[in-house]
């Protein structure tokens, strides 16, 4: 894949509804020209094939996650309060790219076989939580857990939520209210289910 200019990789995002629609076999290099108003010969001379377009559009969206979770892991507060911060921004992200998250679904066997995608969802999301676990303990605002597992429940939390809501979806973006959902997944991942 070559280097993708920030005016082709704008319109190569329209894609992502075809994948999404369609499934990886149906979608066509000719519905993604369709889709994106970018001439077949164009993606053909910076993409090997539809596998290439749709680790693009994966990584693309990792990216743009990554600086939005950078962010909001920043700033002199609290572990907890940045932890919230950072599941809110990792809603947000799904919430404004439905077409994006549904593909994801839609493609997670095939997803394995992209390594440098895995990378990108441990850097999107695995990196900062752990981080934020481990300063929370030392600041106090989070409890002592173990960082593997409570990293994957959260993970889980938010990616299955924002999944959940996206597909249940009428198709608008953003796909969701991100506050009321957010505040539902900080309230199980902050306080658990216990009653009080």
């Amino acid at each position: 894949m070559r280097t993708i200019s920030v005016d082709l990789a704008a319109k190569l995002r329209l894609g992502a509804a075809v994948f999404a629609e369609r499934g990886y076999d149906a979608a066509t290099i000719e519905a993604l020209s369709e889709a994106t108003a970018v001439p077949p010969s164009t993606l053909y001379y910076n993409f090997a094939g539809k596998q290439e377009i749709l680790a693009f559009l994966l990584q693309d969206w990792l990216d743009r996650t990554s600086v939005v979770v950078a962010t909001a892991i920043e700033g002199p507060s609290t572990a907890a309060v940045r932890l919230e911060a950072v599941i809110r921004a990792q809603l947000g992200a799904m919430a404004e790219d439905p077409s994006t998250c549904q593909m994801l679904l839609a493609e997670l066997g095939r997803i394995d076989r992209l390594p440098h995608i895995a990378a990108a969802v441990q850097q999107a999301f695995h990196r900062p939580v752990a981080k934020l676990l481990v300063e929370g303990a030392a600041d106090g605002s989070l409890a002592q857990v173990s960082i593997e597992n409570a990293t994957a429940v959260i993970y889980g939390a938010v990616t299955l939520t924002g999944l959940r809501h996206v597909v249940a979806g009428d198709g608008q973006t953003p796909a969701f209210d991100v506050d009321e959902v957010a505040g539902d997944v900080v309230g199980l991942v902050m306080n658990g289910l216990g009653a009080r």
